[in-house]
């Protein structure tokens, strides 16, 4: 059953901004995180891409931890080889890319809640028994690592296995290998490591160097474009930057190809949509602003157009007040009235690309929009904030405060923006659209972060 989009949307916008921790107490109690309803029912819905959405470059740190829960807890009886992939895929990358400390934590958890499926206790083992600084991680954690094996393998069969890795004269090969290293990788390693966990006496003091591990693969999988410190009209992305050249200086050929290529560049890398989405395009006067400001909010909005009709299949733009391509900015700013015309067209979602000053009829925006559900209509209506830098004041620039609303600046804002757009649509296969982009972006993010819990 594919997860509702509104749902989707929700859950992705929960995924960005809640960042609550994930805790386990000393009193044996179950984990206590007080969205675990909203995870286990996106689970439910669709297994597939709540794993994937793991891969989303906003995504907070604490959601992180609980997806890698979920994905570890749960039974994957009755999946299909493709999704049960998909999910150790994103399990392996979890595992990698998370703080050891915080791994060790869901391992505890899933002995709390007694989930041993045998991808669980596959992946518990390998990330133990194959971790690149054992010995460390031993000599710090070392009750904590023998509560996992032990939740994993079962008490008797993980000291029975110990033992006989550890005395030859009573090792049992077919027992171990049926109990133990048909679960792992690196068989001379796992029995090693096992033997070293329980040898009696006293252990050597480790360093800490094991919560290290992670960091290498953490800055990989986080990395992104810096964004300049300085701003200016000219480094907010590579369309934008060009279009105000256009504006300023006039039309040019040479600017007209390097806008094209561009645009075919940064749409290449965003998620597509087969529905029909209209945009609401603010052109008018105030769009072209003053000083070191003048025309950014424009070329933004204008660059968010142009990606646009790459990946919408089925694109209506509106203009409000300026004319032509790109549009010159003028004239008032009648949001509202340009709001019905882009809602007679039936789409699936309405777009306001806006630098969020309305001078006509000012609240006449909020009152239409509130006028809508008694008038039958229930197409989502997203206002999209065009600005010139992260931290612009706008107290004075939300006309329509029960919309909800994304905020753009930067050329790299675009794939939360159209994601969240394509999400809130009524029409099918914003979902199929979506799991086909994560999918594309998790085997994108294997190939940078190579993580050393893949297990081959």
């Amino acid at each position: 059953m594919d997860v509702s989009q509104p749902t989707l949307a929700n859950f992705l916008q929960h995924l960005r901004t809640t960042n609550e921790p994930f805790i386990l107490r000393r009193d044996a109690a179950p984990p206590q995180w007080s969205d675990e309803v909203l995870h286990r029912s996106n689970y439910d819905q669709n297994p597939q891409l709540y794993a994937l959405l793991a891969v989303m470059e906003t995504v907070q740190p604490g959601q992180l931890v609980r997806i890698l829960f979920q994905l570890l807890q749960r039974s994957r009886q009755g999946m299909s080889n493709e999704v049960r992939g998909t999910l150790e895929r994103v399990t392996n990358l979890l595992l990698a890319v998370l703080h050891p400390d915080q791994v060790l934590t869901v391992f505890l958890a899933l002995r709390r809640v007694r989930a041993n499926h045998k991808h669980t206790v596959r992946a518990i083992l390998n990330y133990i028994l194959s971790h690149p600084h054992f010995e460390d991680m031993a000599s710090c954690r070392r009750p904590t690592l023998v509560d996992c094996l032990e939740h994993a393998l079962g008490k008797n069969v993980a000291r029975a296995c110990a033992k006989m890795v550890r005395e030859e004269a009573i090792a049992d090969e077919a027992y171990i290998r049926r109990n133990l290293l048909r679960f792992v990788r690196g068989t001379e390693q796992v029995k090693s490591h096992l033997s070293l966990l329980y040898q009696p006496g006293t252990r050597p003091t480790g360093n800490g160097q094991y919560q290290l591990a992670h960091r290498q693969y953490t800055e990989k999988f986080e990395q992104r474009q810096e964004r300049p410190k300085t701003i200016t009209a000219t480094n907010r992305g590579d369309i934008s930057a060009t279009l105000v050249h256009l504006y300023r200086g006039g039309n040019s050929p040479d600017l007209e190809r390097a806008l094209e290529g561009y645009v075919e560049a940064a749409a290449s890398k965003l998620p597509r949509f087969e529905g029909k989405l209209a945009l609401v395009l603010d052109a008018s006067a105030s769009t072209r602003s003053y000083g070191e400001r003048e025309y950014c909010a424009l070329t933004q909005a204008v660059a968010l157009q142009r990606v646009l009709e790459k990946r919408c299949a089925n694109l209506q733009v509106h203009t409000v007040g300026g004319s032509g391509n790109p549009p010159v900015p003028e004239g008032n700013t009648d949001l509202a009235t340009v709001l019905l015309d882009a809602l007679a067209g039936e789409p699936d979602v309405v777009a306001i690309a806006t630098d969020g000053y309305e001078n006509v009829y000012p609240g006449d925006l909020a009152r239409v929009v509130a006028s809508l559900p008694s008038a039958g209509i229930q197409t989502p209506v997203v206002f999209c904030h065009s600005k010139f830098t992260s931290s612009d004041d706008l107290t004075l620039r939300r006309p329509a405060q029960n919309l909800p609303q994304l905020e753009f600046w930067h050329q790299d804002d675009f794939e939360e923006v159209l994601l969240s757009l394509f999400l809130m649509a009524n029409g099918k296969g914003a979902s199929d659209c979506l799991q086909e982009f994560l999918l594309e972006k998790l085997y994108k993010v294997e190939k940078e972060v190579a993580p050393w819990t893949t297990i081959n």
